[in-house]
């Protein structure tokens, strides 16, 4: 969405343009673009091609478009009239720069740009020839677009003898030539999480590179190349999964630009991740820190995993609402109670599977996912915190979502089949909202899964749902274990009015999380979402009700209905609206970090693999937080490192510290989990002066991280 809106930025600045010159004198223009139709010799032969060319030249500070122009722009567009019987090729485009306008990345050039052509003529009997050229252009500088066009036309000679060359417009042909990319081989590369890997073979080093797409929309051209053991060049795609071949220009070492045409195997992947096999993370590099235990241990691992979701604080309310549910049916049958367990159990059990389908299946695409996946996309986020919203309404008693609906809240009637359906629904809502969180055994267990064939990763995720589900199983199996709970009575109503503000602050991290991936005005766009889904439920909870009549309740339910429909709309409108990713750091603040590394310790500092290799080289410590907005115990650990003593420490060791904020998908941050045996977040590393690397545990103290600090040797 925002890259189709940035695509219409010049055509809205060129109309503003035109509204603002037509207001002045057209005397006081000057356009800054002269257009002129060039070629390489006096005259030609009827027999032999010959080549021309539209130079346009560009006042300063104005920039025309590469064919791709990026996420801005227009192309110029040429329209030839030819002789009967000439033809004329396609437009020789010279290698682009990248530059930025209008907070867009765009592709073109300055100063100059020259368009080759080459012409075919045929046979003639006219002794001198016309061709015109009508051009039109957006150009645009750092403030303004300005649109272009001119007619430009030359007349050739036509002759027998020898071709006589444009004295003038030879040296712009030779200019312009030397700036055409080079043709290199047909390359073959390799799709891995999210990257498309290029291997390069040059005899000379590859120390920077530039990579300009043909197909719009292809490349994620915010991030810039990487290259990996200095011949294999990395990029990362914007999510398409298109198997045509990857057509662009390639500039190698700021000098050397070719054009080349990529052939894509999506069945093949290799190693090769951005920076994370070079040599100078020995540590990193190999099996260290990943799970080097049987499946038996693992499937274990996993079933401790899930048993700890249930004391997550976001799992709470729908865990009290089962327990709940437990105590009112002190009087049923043991059979109904433990099928209830039953259902609850199925439930978290299903939603597990899919996730470990789901997750499985795109990995063996090639894209880059982890744990709580789902939760890095807007949608998820926004459809989780409206679901929870409408069942804390329900606890205020604003509405009655009705026998099967709450009883997916825990509340429902116990001797119908929707009283099982709730509980089975119970079950989903309880693991869609614990499975932000990575407690300990649960990450190494995930992590381990997914390197194995799928009907082993499939028996580690159902010991995790087991695991989660595990409680309910047993209370429904020995209901006598309930009976220190409270006999039912007023108190439960405080108790789920209790649980109505704890979902409600449920509903107020997600919409956090929310703005940390989209942008205010999409934020503002869901909470209009969620005020008409509590207009819904307010309308469907005084008119909706069976008790009203029944012309009534049609109406209610139908003004509900169309609320919810609007509530539902700016919700997807809002998710669609995706914000600008934390900016990476750029190469010249590496290169100022590089050289003032002390100036860095005072603060947290985006994740840079390409700083840590520098800083490692200069034997200055580095402390990684892999994180994650929609990762509660992430948070948690992040106070603890935001304690006194311990930012102290961290500034009195000189340690640098960088932050991988992976609250939206990032594959390279997904390369770093796993290089550690990690599927999901929170992950701290620490490397030492001597390159050293130890892994944390997932649950920090203050005590324990200033331990790890001060065995720092400094």
């Amino acid at each position: 969405m925002v890259t189709q809106i940035k695509k219409y930025i010049p055509v809205f600045l060129t109309l503003f343009a035109i509204a603002c010159f037509a207001q002045e004198s057209f005397d006081h223009f000057q356009d800054p673009v002269q257009a002129e139709l060039i070629y390489e010799s006096r005259s030609i032969r009827p027999d032999t091609p010959f080549w021309v060319g539209v130079r346009l030249k560009l006042d300063d500070g104005w920039h025309a478009y590469w064919k791709n122009p990026g996420d801005a722009g227009m192309p110029p567009q040429i329209e030839w009239t030819l002789p009967e019987g000439f033809s004329i090729s396609d437009i020789q485009w010279p290698s682009p720069k990248k530059f930025t306008a209008m907070e867009a990345i765009g592709f073109g050039y300055e100063d100059e740009v020259i368009l080759l052509a080459k012409v075919t003529p045929a046979k003639t009997d006219h002794s001198e020839i016309q061709i015109e050229a009508s051009i039109s252009w957006v150009v645009c500088d750092s403030s303004s677009c300005l649109p272009g066009s001119a007619n430009v036309k030359s007349t050739l000679a036509v002759s027998t003898d020898k071709i006589q060359v444009h004295d003038v417009h030879a040296g712009h042909f030779e200019k312009a030539r030397s700036k055409l990319p080079k043709a290199m081989n047909s390359l073959k590369g390799e799709r891995k999480n999210g990257l498309i890997c290029i291997p390069i073979e040059t005899s000379e080093k590859i120390v920077s590179a530039n990579f300009y797409p043909e197909q719009e929309e292809r490349i994620d051209i915010s991030v810039d190349p990487v290259i990996a053991d200095d011949a294999t060049i990395l990029l990362k795609e914007q999510g398409s999964s298109s198997k045509d071949p990857l057509k662009g220009v390639l500039v190698l070492n700021g000098k050397d630009a070719y054009e080349i045409y990529v052939s894509l195997d999506p069945h093949h992947s290799t190693d090769v991740a951005m920076n994370l096999n070079n040599a100078s993370y020995p540590a990193a590099s190999g099996d260290a820190h990943k799970f080097s235990g049987s499946l038996w241990l693992a499937i274990a691992l996993a079933f401790l995993g899930g048993l700890i979701l249930n004391c997550m604080p976001c799992v709470l309310p729908v865990i009290s609402f089962k327990i709940l549910s437990f105590v009112k049916m002190a009087g049923e049958s043991r059979r109904l109670i433990f099928q209830h367990g039953l259902a609850f159990s199925f439930g978290v059990l299903l939603s597990f599977w899919v996730l470990a389908g789901v997750l499985l299946m795109l990995q063996s695409w090639g894209q880059s996912v982890g744990w709580g996946f789902q939760l890095q996309e807007p949608l998820f986020v926004g459809i989780l915190a409206a679901i929870i919203l409408i069942f804390g309404l329900s606890l205020f008693g604003v509405f009655e979502i009705g026998t099967g609906m709450a009883s997916a809240a825990g509340q429902a009637t116990t001797k119908s089949a929707n009283g099982l359906t709730g509980s089975f629904l119970s079950g989903i809502l309880a693991t869609a909202v614990a499975t932000p969180c990575t407690g300990p055994f649960l990450g190494t267990a995930v992590g381990f899964a997914v390197t194995l064939p799928i009907f082993q990763a499939l028996t580690i995720f159902t010991s995790l749902g087991l695991g989660m589900a595990s409680p309910y199983l047993l209370l429904g199996a020995f209901p006598n274990l309930l009976r220190w709970m409270p006999k039912p009575g007023n108190w439960m109503i405080t108790f789920k009015e209790i649980m109505g503000f704890i979902m409600l602050a449920t509903v107020l991290w997600l919409i956090w999380v929310f703005g940390a991936q989209t942008d205010t005005m999409a934020l503002f766009i869901l909470l209009i979402g969620f005020f008409f889904l509590a207009i819904g439920c307010w309308i469907w909870g005084k008119w909706g009700t069976p008790v009203m009549k029944k012309r009534t309740r049609m109406i209610g339910l139908a003004a509900a209905s169309a609320t919810f429909i609007i509530g539902g709309y700016a919700i997807t409108k809002a998710s669609s609206m995706s914000g600008n990713s934390p900016a990476p750091l750029t190469n010249a603040e590496i290169a100022m970090a590089e050289a003032s590394p002390s100036e860095l310790t005072d603060r947290w500092i985006p994740f840079s693999p390409e700083l840590l290799e520098k800083l490692q080289d200069q034997g200055i410590p580095v402390f990684i937080d892999f994180t994650a907005k929609w990762c509660l115990i992430c948070q948690a650990n992040h106070l603890v490192l935001e304690v006194d003593n311990v930012e102290k420490k961290f500034l009195q060791k000189g340690v640098v510290r960088m932050i991988g904020d992976w609250t939206k998908s990032d594959p390279v941050i997904t390369e770093w989990l796993k290089k550690f045996g990690r599927n999901g977040v929170p992950l701290y590393v620490l490397y030492n002066e001597k390159r050293e690397v130890e892994v944390l545990p997932q649950v920090l103290t203050p005590d324990l991280v200033i331990e790890k600090l001060d065995a720092l040797n400094l």
